[in-house]
């Protein structure tokens, strides 16, 4: 028996705390949607078909539901909760799966598990050509009562070469490199909707509006609104949620959830996220605060939130 502890280690992260802000403050880009579906949810998909036989997922200091938590999300490290977690863990699993989600990465669950076993150590942590991974499997039977989890684990561990794809999601940067490298059949993340034609991916109850022209490679998510006239091209990404008003074009961008853009506008090789605008072939970052020209969708305001990381769980857990 496998299980696996899922960390989202982002301390502080709050609902409305948007991606781009004009402090350009780090955000934990695990947690945004990538062409339909987070990485922390892609990675709990992975998990299940992998064979792991429960998923236990730690964000903002709460956990899936079968662990509990009395304390509040800005009070509890979740390192801490995790330890506590893994010691219930040593008396029904032989092993245990623990991933820090803020890198996104392809391994094989059973090529892992099998090289730690034949290691014979109490911890195994992947390592990628840029250096170690945070993914590790370890013995739950040995590390009990351990004050400080993260050290054991990157004390000797055997090194698993994972050769997978790996990107590191720092920043903007390696975001949009992520969906370049999934329009582009570089990774296996594939966008989370329908195939309309070669390239060109949407979600449920997408909206395109007349005229409106969709450029493979493209992605229009989950009950986004493309307008009239619209232009949309080259690599570009409208997650779920947002709108994209009449006229305006987009070109090698992408537009987070609940995000509005207005009329007529030419955005290319950026980030919007609401109000905020990231340049990355500038490197710079915008606050618009002209509701008319961009800002969060009327629909929401908030981020993904716990509930929907819990929902990924439960199916899950023995």
């Amino acid at each position: 028996m496998i299980a696996a502890i899922i960390i989202e280690d982002y301390a502080g992260r709050k609902d409305e705390t948007r991606v781009c802000t004009q402090e350009m403050a780090p955000e934990h880009w695990a947690c945004v949607d990538v062409l339909g579906r987070p990485v922390i949810g892609r990675l709990v998909d992975g998990l299940k078909r992998g064979g792991i036989d429960a998923v236990f997922v730690f964000a903002d200091g709460k956990c899936s539901p079968d662990s509990k938590s009395e304390s509040d999300s800005n009070s509890i490290n979740v390192w801490v909760a995790a330890g506590s977690k893994l010691d219930e863990c040593g008396d029904s699993y032989d092993s245990v799966l623990i991933a820090d989600c803020g890198t996104y990465t392809e391994f094989d669950v059973a090529q892992m598990l099998a090289f730690h076993r034949d290691q014979g150590r109490s911890v195994t942590q992947a390592f990628a050509a840029d250096g170690p991974v945070d993914l590790w499997i370890i013995d739950p039977v040995r590390f009990r009562e351990r004050d400080d989890i993260r050290g054991a684990l990157t004390s000797g561990p055997a090194p698993y070469e994972q050769g997978g794809y790996v990107n590191r999601l720092r920043g903007p940067r390696d975001f949009r490199q992520l969906v370049s490298d999934s329009f582009n059949s570089r990774c296996r993340l594939r966008p989370c909707g329908v195939e309309v034609r070669p390239s060109v991916w949407m979600g449920e109850n997408a909206e395109i509006g007349r005229g409106a022209r969709i450029v493979a490679p493209a992605f229009i998510g989950q009950k986004a609104k493309i307008g009239d006239d619209c232009l949309i091209t080259r690599g570009t990404d409208v997650e779920r949620n947002s709108q994209v008003d009449f006229g305006t074009a987009a070109e090698n961008s992408s537009i987070l959830s609940n995000t509005y853009l207005g009329i007529g506008l030419d955005l290319s090789h950026s980030i919007v996220d609401g109000k905020y605008l990231w340049n990355l072939r500038h490197d710079v970052t915008l606050e618009i605060t002209d509701p008319a020209v961009m800002r969060p969708n009327a629909v929401s305001t908030e981020s993904r939130k716990w509930s929907e990381f819990e929902n990924d769980a439960v199916g899950l857990s023995a």
